[in-house]
């Protein structure tokens, strides 16, 4: 039974609004908050007010419909019910007001329920519309009811503990709600940078949010790196497409932690090859050096999983240094990207180099400044470049 509860209080259902899901569980809360006090009020009103049924019987009859709009809420028709039990809170409060004076502070819910309706992610017009009423029923309830005489006399610390409860529900019916849905956009929020982060550079997002204008970059000294997986082809097609995602997912993941470790740029995922860059964009002298030691960690890392021969998969990289250009493209779906003769190259280097080796220019190698064991030194026709002389590192 409690894990029932806690699942109405916790879970929108299928039908709920996207929009609404942050606020979602905070409304809830305020839905209970709402009941807890209204038994304790009715309680109090039993205890200390002789005639007190015409004064609990007029809350009940608008609690029955903030009870229907919690169902409703709960079922997913958010919109019909936040707006039915705020006009039924609309009406308790002038109910009250009417009956035991304006010193109860009933008053406070006209305001309480304009705010909320305001919060909460209903179209403008019927917001405003709303909140305007529930205003002007308060400005008119204060000029015809502040120094009318209540229906029912009620005794002076009863009507301060009515005024103190409703001073209280107001931070738990409101403030609880406003609250914890503010904590849920602050969360959601978070994820949408992180989610943009994973996609850019973390100074590009920035400058992406503060300006939609085209963001584009200069780089005069830069490496890039390119992966690729060996037989990828064959053993894509004697795997299980979910097998195969996994396995891209997991290796990936672990490449995506070294890039991080490392301080250099993930750029995208194309098929089995993966991107990186270094020296962007924030500009290092050790770029070329950097990723060369990711390429080596990134060897090992795809020798410890197997192909579907149960053979270590083998991987081909190419590694170049050189200037490029950087920016954001697109409108409603954002990609950073690189181009350049820089990237060209480094893509050729690898698709024309070796299992578990790292092949890359002169001028890249020149700029690890250190001596290499296994290194060959080729000279090779390679598509759009012509003849190259170039360094395959063999990093096992």
């Amino acid at each position: 039974m409690i894990n029932f509860f806690i699942k109405i209080l916790t879970t929108p259902s299928s039908k709920y609004p996207d929009k609404w899901k942050p606020a979602f569980f905070a409304m809830q809360l305020g839905f209970v908050a709402g009941g807890l006090g209204l038994l304790g009020r009715d309680l109090l009103l039993i205890l200390t007010i002789d005639n007190w049924k015409p004064i609990v019987f007029s809350e009940l009859f608008f609690a029955s419909f903030i009870g229907i709009g919690f169902i409703l809420h709960t079922m997913g028709y958010a919109k019909f019910g936040v707006i039915l039990s705020c006009l039924a809170g609309v009406g308790s409060a002038t109910a009250f007001t009417y009956l035991i004076g304006w010193n109860s502070f009933f008053h406070l819910w006209y305001i309480n329920l304009a705010i909320l309706i305001i919060a909460v992610p209903l179209d403008l017009r019927l917001k405003i519309f709303f909140a305007l009423m529930f205003i002007s029923v308060y400005c008119l309830m204060f000029l015809l009811f502040y120094e009318f005489k209540p229906i029912y006399q009620i005794e002076k610390i009863t009507e301060a503990l009515l005024g103190l409860s409703n001073i209280l529900g107001s931070l738990l019916v409101l403030g609880l709600p406003m609250g914890m849905y503010s904590l849920f956009l602050e969360q959601e929020r978070s994820k949408s940078e992180k989610l943009l982060h994973n996609i850019m550079p973390k100074s590009i997002a920035d400058q992406l949010k503060k300006d939609s204008k085209l963001i584009s970059m200069d780089n005069p000294d830069i490496s890039v790196l390119f992966a690729d997986i060996v037989s990828f082809t064959v053993m894509s097609e004697k795997t299980s497409s979910e097998k195969i995602v996994g396995f891209l997912n997991e290796m990936f993941s672990k490449f995506d932690d070294l890039t991080e470790l490392y301080g250099v740029e993930k750029i995208k995922t194309i098929g089995d090859s993966y991107m990186v860059v270094a020296g962007m964009p924030v500009a290092r002298k050790d770029h070329a050096l950097i990723l060369f030691n990711l390429a080596k960690e990134m060897v090992k890392i795809s020798a410890t999983f197997k192909d579907h021969n149960g053979d270590p998969i083998k991987l081909r990289i190419g590694l170049n240094s050189g200037p490029a250009v950087s920016g954001v493209i697109g409108k409603s779906k954002f990609a950073f990207d690189v181009w350049g003769d820089t990237i060209n190259t480094a893509a050729r280097l690898e698709s024309y180099g070796t299992p578990d080796c790292i092949h890359m220019t002169k001028t890249t190698y020149k700029l690890l400044n250190k001596k290499e064991k296994k290194v060959e030194e080729k000279s090779m026709e390679i598509r759009g470049k012509g003849l190259m002389d170039t360094i395959l590192i063999n990093v096992t």
